[in-house]
């Protein structure tokens, strides 16, 4: 009988041994973790100020602070609308990130907001695309694209994508996934860097390329997440007494241009009060429809925003005298 009970308690023993080397190895990992984040959070990410993996976000924070105006949006903003042009508004930052939809902004918004960043308006670039159907992926890629940031909004939106994304935000060592190099990188060159007016010009493109866009396929949901996360911008800049204005662009020959689902988005965002300015329809200023302006279908190029930019800024007047 004892011999017997020897063999029982012995795979029971080794299982102990097992889970404690386990719980060991994972508490290890934490420690790791914690202490690398800590470290390179406080002394490499913090100064970095430059760079779309979140140095451009840290420059306005250490350097802009409170300019009068400030752009948020996709490419479209970062390469389309210059501050310097936007005279009616005074002095500007373009804080335009590649890639990004409105549910990025409103994520930006917020970082800046907690860190005491309060320009007097915000011009937040749009398009209707960003408005279909919720996909988990599209909003994982925007979150991502605001780590290593810890922020309760974010959490927020972490937590809707369910526990094994929760689980991994856990470890600042996967919200700095694929970053660090870009990062230090950035941090190397911060003694150089004079970012001006954010703004990035791009050059020309002789031939303009075929594009493959389907506007016809764009819906406006009014419920989705990006429609949502438009309405907590204006939530977000009410309690700061800071003023929004939508900025909807146009495309080369309204190659991104569904005139009756902007509409149905137009009329929705007046209901809710917010300002726009909606210049999507290309034939509103024909004189931009010219391939001397554009990079590709949805670019302007340097000289093309200037000239849209000069636009904008008459429209921003008008709209200002209204009031």
């Amino acid at each position: 009988m004892v011999g017997r009970r020897k063999l029982y308690l012995f795979p029971i023993l080794t299982m102990l041994q097992i889970l404690k080397k386990i719980i060991l190895v994972i508490l290890l990992v934490i420690v790791i973790d914690k202490v690398f984040t800590f470290l390179f959070t406080n002394y490499i990410f913090t100064n970095t100020l430059s760079g779309e993996s979140g140095g451009s976000i840290n420059y306005v924070i250490q350097k802009v602070r409170n300019p009068d105006f400030l752009i948020l949006g996709p490419s479209r903003a970062k390469h389309g609308i210059d501050p310097a042009q936007l005279t009616a508004l005074g002095n500007g930052y373009n804080l335009g990130i590649n890639g990004t939809t409105v549910l990025n902004s409103e994520l930006v918004l917020d970082i800046l907001i907690r860190n005491n960043v309060r320009p007097k308006t915000v011009i937040l670039s749009a398009d209707l695309s960003d408005y279909g159907e919720d996909k988990r992926s599209d909003m994982l890629d925007q979150l991502k694209k605001v780590y290593p940031y810890d922020t309760p909004l974010i959490k927020k939106y972490v937590q809707k994508l369910g526990y094994v994304e929760e689980a991994k935000y856990f470890f600042g060592l996967y919200r700095y996934n694929r970053k660090i190099a870009n990062i230090g990188f950035n941090f190397l060159k911060r003694n150089t860097i004079n970012n001006g007016n954010g703004y990035v010009g791009l050059p020309d493109m002789k031939d303009l390329p075929e594009h493959d866009y389907h506007p016809e396929n764009f819906i406006y949901v009014k419920e989705s997440t990006n429609a949502q996360a438009l309405k907590h911008i204006q939530q977000i800049c009410e309690e700061n007494n800071i003023k929004l204005i939508v900025v909807f662009s146009p495309s080369y020959q309204n190659a991104y241009y569904n005139e009756a689902q902007q509409k149905l988005m137009i009329d929705d965002l007046k209901q809710e009060d917010i300002t726009v300015i909606d210049l999507s329809n290309i034939n509103t200023h024909p004189e931009l429809n010219s391939k001397q302006y554009w990079r590709d279908a949805l670019h302007f190029n340097a000289s093309g925003a200037e000239a849209f930019s000069k636009i904008l800024n008459t429209e921003i007047k008008n709209l200002l005298s209204r009031k």
